[in-house]
């Protein structure tokens, strides 16, 4: 069964953006065979100035519906525990896009 995972990337290549300050989404889908590339979806960062309401992470969620696997390089307590109340899996990982889907592709 094929599962969505959402990076927060500037570039296409790294995961380099944190959740609150992320304003982009890029989507893959990961299955047996591999992952491939859906889509990129731009969203409303939920950080404002340091600031954070329930519905700015609302709305990332809804933007971010059908992924799983939300990817970042860093998130705040608050919006981690917001987004894995609602079946997110949330990973940290600063680190190539494709290096970490290979990884969890193998875990799908």
């Amino acid at each position: 069964m094929a599962i969505r995972a959402a990076a927060a990337s500037t570039d296409g290549k790294v995961i380099n953006l944190h959740f609150g300050k992320a304003d982009r989404f890029l989507i893959f889908e990961l299955a047996d065979d591999g992952f491939h590339y859906i889509e990129t979806r731009e969203i409303t960062p939920c950080c404002n100035r340091g600031e954070h309401e329930d519905s700015a992470f609302e709305n990332a969620a809804n933007a971010l519906y059908d992924c799983k696997i939300i990817l970042v390089s860093k998130i705040g307590i608050p919006a981690a525990c917001f987004l894995e109340n609602r079946g997110f899996e949330i990973y940290e990982s600063p680190f190539p896009i494709h290096s970490v889907l290979e990884k969890l592709k193998t875990e799908v």
